[in-house]
């Protein structure tokens, strides 16, 4: 586990493979077996790569230097492929700087909430995953003045919870999942729920349901699309007296929802009847009970449902948002539809409008409470998952409907809200957890106070291992920092050299991501074994954290 050379590098194989890449990739990436240890194979192909390419290349061990193999040739692979695409973003961004003539520098949010130059982003692009929900972190500390919190983004696809301790986002130790894979991306720990503004509300028989799938609100639609508005407005004095019936999500269309092009797409592929389904959104959002009379076809001739989840169309249906306009607590957009499309829901399960805006919000708020109760409870047993038990405890205790006694959990910390809507959400949620709630002024834009707060941090671990053999009390030692191995003949002298060359590679790394003067906080975790009343040191890690706020001269 030294990384000493076991098999030379072939050069004339590399090359060859290079290329014979010509024209075919935007980027290059170079991950080597146990390249933390000895980067050497990565270096002199990256320097080949370059030369015959002219792309950008990225190796395995500039973003990690943790062993892994597998999980950092994946994260490598993950930040080769969004290379082109930040790129796109930030040449936008500048050119819109330099015509509203601003000359500071730009700096881009990372996943664990620091920030770094643009140029550091443009090759290590994979790091700003999260960025987002870990910005609204930093915000909220700013903006409510508390170091320990919960903190709450509500969104229109998801509401994400991220925990405040001591001032600074908890990080996700193991590194980020991404797309279902584990990477070496040191991210914010935050938990993403399918619920948000957005969220799709569907009555289904008599009841009241919530899907994660977002889907345009129908005020918002409305706002945009006058055949919407009028469509809705037909349905003002009808009740659907149709036999109640329970479907899957999947496979439910209501009157109240409208279908839209997505995006252009191949449809060749496609049968007959979503060919005419696409070409007829082509004019705008179109309802499938009027293309069934249309074309004269019943209503499961459309794929919709599976459209939907390919991409091709977007939904417009009933959502929060909606609640909060058909009630009068937000009205941005066409409050109007929403209380006609509410009040159809509503006769449709034999409620009061009144009473379905209440039912429908006291289910957002139960999934918004029970999204808390549920990443509390798995960070504090360390799983991915529930228990079977867990999750009867989570039923039980949002159980509207239980008399003889109840379950009640306490947070015991306060909560902080983010986004838009908190105020209308987090009061009944905070009521719930038997905590307080912050909602600070302007927390519409915590994401945005987050990104300008930031300071740019940056970590370096240096790894001292002693010899396999010497099993002496001081045996000789090898200090690996990802970028060579040194040998020491005593760990005392290896460890002097590993501190001093851990904060110089933070420090540095430090500068590049755009502090000139970052503090560097070293941390060391020894391995020493007892054996006959004697301690025998096995080896070290020591991580230097460098943090500074970022220049901006």
């Amino acid at each position: 586990m030294s990384g000493e050379e076991e098999i030379r590098l072939d050069a004339g194989a590399a090359k060859k493979a290079l290329e014979g890449m010509r024209g075919k990739v935007d980027a290059v990436v170079i991950s080597g077996y146990l390249s933390v240890r000895n980067p050497s194979h990565e270096e002199r192909v990256a320097a080949m790569a370059a030369r015959i390419l002219g792309l950008p290349v990225v190796c395995g061990h500039e973003l990690t230097s943790k062993l892994g193999y597998e999980v950092r040739t994946t994260t490598a692979v993950m930040n080769a492929r969004l290379i082109p695409v930040i790129r796109e973003l930030l040449d936008s961004v500048i050119s819109v700087m330099k015509d509203l003539g601003i000359g500071s520098p730009l700096m881009v949010v990372k996943g664990d909430g620091a920030v770094m130059k643009a140029d550091t982003a443009l090759m290590r692009p994979v790091e700003t995953i999260l960025s987002g929900p870990a910005s609204s972190l930093t915000g909220a500390k700013a903006l409510a003045g508390t170091d320990d919190a919960v903190v709450i983004d509500i969104g229109g696809t998801t509401t994400d919870i991220g925990i405040l301790n001591e001032g600074f986002p908890r990080i996700e130790p193991e590194g980020a999942r991404i797309a279902g894979r584990r990477t070496r991306v040191m991210a914010a720990d935050i938990s993403t729920f399918g619920i948000g503004g957005d969220s799709r509300i569907v009555v289904n028989g008599k009841d009241i349901v919530l899907s994660p799938v977002r889907v345009i609100p129908l005020c918002i639609a409305a706002s945009k699309w006058p055949a919407v508005k009028a469509c809705i407005a037909e349905l003002a004095s009808v009740t659907d007296d149709r036999p109640e019936e329970n479907y899957a999500l999947e496979d439910i269309v209501q009157d109240t929802e409208f279908f839209i092009l997505a995006h252009a797409a191949h449809t060749e592929d496609l049968p007959e009847h979503d060919r005419m389904f696409l070409d007829a959104l082509k004019a705008g959002p179109r309802r499938i009970a009027d293309l069934c009379r249309e074309f004269g076809l019943p209503p499961h001739a459309f794929s919709a449902g599976e459209l939907e989840r390919r991409g091709f169309v977007t939904r417009i249906g009933m959502t929060p948002t909606d609640l909060l306009h058909a009630e009068g607590s937000y009205t941005e957009y066409d409050a109007d539809t929403s209380r006609i499309a509410a009040g159809y829901l509503a006769r449709k399960c034999g409620l009061s409008l009144e009473g379905f805006i209440a039912d429908a919000k006291d289910r957002v708020v139960r999934r918004m409470t029970a999204s808390v109760m549920e990443k509390m409870m798995l960070d504090g047993s360390g799983s991915d998952e529930l228990t079977d038990a867990q999750k009867e405890i989570l039923r039980m205790s949002l159980d509207p409907s239980r008399k003889d006694y109840a379950l009640r959990f306490e947070l015991r910390k306060p909560i902080v809200g983010i986004g838009a809507p908190v105020g209308a959400w987090l009061p009944k949620v905070a009521e719930m957890l038997n905590t307080e709630l912050l909602l600070p002024p302007d927390s519409e834009i915590g994401n945005a106070v987050g990104a300008i707060t930031g300071s740019v941090s940056e970590t370096a671990t240096v790894t001292v291992r002693a010899a396999g053999t010497d099993m002496a009390e001081e045996p000789e030692c090898d200090v690996f920092t990802g970028r060579e191995i040194r040998t020491f003949a005593r760990p005392q002298e290896a460890m002097e050299y590993a501190r001093s060359e851990c904060a110089r590679l933070a420090r540095e790394m430090a500068k590049r991501s755009g502090t000139n003067n970052p503090v560097v906080e070293l941390s060391v975790d020894e391995n020493v074994m007892a054996c006959s009343g004697k301690t025998f040191f096995r080896g070290a890690v020591i991580t230097a954290k460098a943090t500074g706020k970022p220049d901006l001269t």
